[in-house]
């Protein structure tokens, strides 16, 4: 089957959070192994659907340490294509920890800044979490619409 028929078929059968769960889990080993075989949009799905994983897992620490720490751009720009803004808000809140507001892509950059400013960083992060965790904005609804309407690029 196709990977589209495959997309189609789950907006179909699912909604909300298991629909995206679904399409993630059939992008996110693809980006792990040959991300140049997706497309912007389907990147887009796999660098929320990492945040939000991350976050939730272990907060922003954890979002910025692991290797997901290496997209916060594109994660930024992932959650502007979606149209959300109090998702977007809070991880731009937590980028502004570190200094200049600027995440370098190399980890080893990362864990040392993030060394650095944990102190003060740590408890903006925590009040941002507790605000993550409310899902004040339906981000799933959001990835839904952005994947119906961007369809014909989820190949």
């Amino acid at each position: 089957m196709l990977f589209s028929k495959k997309v189609k078929k789950i907006l179909k059968e699912h909604s909300g959070e298991k629909a995206i769960i679904e399409i993630d889990s059939l992008l996110t080993p693809i980006f792990r192994s040959a991300p140049e075989k997706l497309s912007d949009e389907e990147k887009t799905i796999v660098f929320i659907e990492a945040l939000e994983r991350e976050i939730n897992n272990g907060g922003f620490s954890q979002f910025f340490f692991n290797s997901s720490g290496a997209f916060v751009a594109e994660t930024v720009e992932a959650l502007k294509n979606i149209g959300s803004s109090k998702f977007l808000a809070l991880l731009e809140a937590a980028i502004a920890q570190f200094p200049d507001s600027y995440v370098p892509k190399e980890q080893s950059e990362r864990e040392d800044i993030i060394d650095r400013i944990e102190d003060s960083a740590a408890p903006v992060w925590q009040r941002l979490e507790t605000e993550f965790y409310r899902y004040e904005e339906n981000i799933y609804d959001l990835m839904l619409s952005y994947i119906s309407s961007n369809i014909k690029k989820f190949r």
